[in-house]
């Protein structure tokens, strides 16, 4: 009785034991996705040392370990004084942004000119500006009536013929409609730059007089990019396959026609440094399969796609193309380690020493000294490739990892061989966040809107997407960009796409910001 008993208790305890490591598992996923929903997005940890840090890690100090010598480090504690120094006060902005606007003035009578004592007449003897506010003119349609002027030849009536030549009048975007290509500028601005979805739009358009519904936004939104914005887009798209370097990643979208669940938008940017022309592309699949990159790039691409470690971005299916790694990725999964831990866990946290050796990486590359990419790769393998190198000795170096450390550190060892690449080519970036931030704007887009209906809808919110991202990276005003090509697309001739391209000159001089 007593045997069973006993047994039974040891079981109880075993139970206990499993059921309590599986509550400490689920708080750590609870409080990591609180982190992810609720906490800072910027991944900074709180040093663990005040003051000075130390200049020689604790690998190097036990390699100038001598057995006869003793060798003690002597840190410095320095009190940190906080001093907080106000920013002074711009002066003359206001003026100077007041004296630029069209200039009203407005003078306030006096009601009476008569004197409130002896109710004798008063003479005026001057005025004097008293405050200036900024006013808005809110908008208002007009309607633009275009006249076409016809000449008679005199001469050749005379011979005995009517010879009548007539003004050469503007092609419309869209012939008997409301949208005009100021209107549909707008509209194209409101949506795909400032996330205003079109059944908030129509509650402005109508607001102004103008009798449209929201289906008509869409319709025509369609047809001008299926009509005139493609040609354009597919040129962008010639002109990125020609860069040796460029950036790839995907974001999910929902499309209800679709037959998939989730559809995506998969975006390629030119890097910032090196590349010819800054360029952002948005393009629209139902898929997320790797068979896309070569659709998007030809299978045959032999430049460097930097991208994260999503399995699509395969040599397998790519033999060709070379793959860089983002360590911002490979540094995120470390990161999130270390905000489940407590402050005081940190200073014995594995994941905690790779962000310390992460961090001499990102700041040194930011501090290179160059003029193109042969010197910058000189200096990569000069003050960044010891620092990589010291930061892949620790990972191999750790014994037996458990649960998302060994998530981590394989993920890490897994995307060596792509981390390295930067040694190869200075045009390689560090990371892949310059195609996350063109991302970004759509994320907001897509959760105002929720979803697109159609297919061809969503090809054309990827055309939007793209020429929007793109004018921003050439500093251009939306508006103006898209208004300058919807007056002059449907009036050309024998002009090439180029002249309506983000960079080229009459665009930079119409529409810059």
């Amino acid at each position: 009785m007593t045997d069973s008993a006993e047994k039974r208790i040891k079981q109880l305890e075993e139970q206990l034991a499993e059921a309590n490591k599986k509550i400490a598992q689920l708080m750590a996923i609870i409080k990591l996705q609180q982190n992810q929903m609720f906490g800072k997005k910027t991944e900074v940890i709180d040093k663990v040392a005040e003051g000075q840090q130390s200049l020689f890690n604790d690998q190097i100090l036990n390699q100038l370990q001598d057995s006869d010598v003793s060798i003690t480090e002597v840190i410095e504690q320095i009190p940190r004084k906080v001093v907080r120094h106000r920013k002074p006060k711009a002066s003359g902005q206001r003026t100077t942004f007041l004296n630029n606007l069209p200039q009203i003035n407005h003078v306030i009578h006096l009601e009476s000119n008569l004197c409130p004592d002896c109710h004798q007449e008063m003479k005026l003897i001057g005025k004097h500006l008293y405050s200036r506010e900024p006013k808005l003119k809110p908008a208002e349609l007009l309607c633009v009536n275009y006249y076409q002027e016809s000449y008679r030849c005199k001469t050749c009536h005379r011979r005995g013929g009517d010879k009548i030549v007539s003004s050469k009048m503007p092609q419309s975007l869209l012939p008997h409609s409301y949208f005009s290509s100021s209107i549909l500028a707008k509209v194209a601005e409101y949506k795909f730059n400032l996330a205003l979805p079109f059944h908030r739009q129509i509650k402005l358009w109508q607001a102004l007089g103008l009798p449209v519904k929201g289906r008509q936004l869409a319709t025509n939104i369609i047809k001008v990019s299926q009509t005139y914005l493609e040609p354009l887009y597919q040129r962008l798209l010639n002109l990125t396959k020609q860069e040796a370097v460029i950036h790839m990643d995907e974001t999910p979208f929902k499309v209800i026609d679709e037959r998939n669940e989730t559809s995506y938008f998969w975006v390629t940017r030119t890097t910032e440094e090196f590349s010819k022309h800054q360029i952002a592309l948005f393009h629209y699949f139902n898929t997320r399969s790797g068979k896309i990159i070569g659709k998007l790039m030809g299978h045959n691409y032999n430049g460097v796609i930097m991208c994260d470690g999503y399995g699509g971005y395969s040599n397998r299916l790519y033999p060709r193309a070379k793959f860089g790694s983002c360590l911002v990725h490979i540094r995120r999964e470390f990161y999130r380690i270390t905000r489940l831990l407590k402050k005081e866990q940190l200073k014995h946290s594995k994941a905690y020493q790779v962000l310390k050796l992460m961090r001499p990486i990102f700041y040194y590359e930011n501090r290179l000294k160059y003029h193109n990419q042969i010197e910058k790769l000189q200096q990569r393998k000069l003050l960044v490739k010891p620092l990589v190198d010291q930061l892949y000795d620790y990972l191999e170096e750790i014994n037996f990892p458990q649960g998302q450390l060994k998530a981590a550190i394989n993920n890490a060892l897994k995307l060596k061989k792509r981390v390295y690449r930067i040694f190869e080519n200075g045009q390689i970036p560090l990371t892949n966040n310059p195609v996350e931030q063109t991302i970004r704007p759509s994320t907001l887009i897509r959760k105002n809107s929720l979803f697109a209906k159609s297919i061809d809808g969503a090809q054309a919110s990827a055309v939007y997407y793209s020429l929007t991202a793109t004018a921003k990276l050439n500093h251009l005003n939306i508006y103006k960009y898209f208004k300058y090509l919807f007056d002059h697309l449907p009036n050309r001739e024998d002009e090439g796409l180029e002249a309506y391209l983000p960079w080229a000159k009459q665009v930079q001089r119409n529409c810059h910001e």
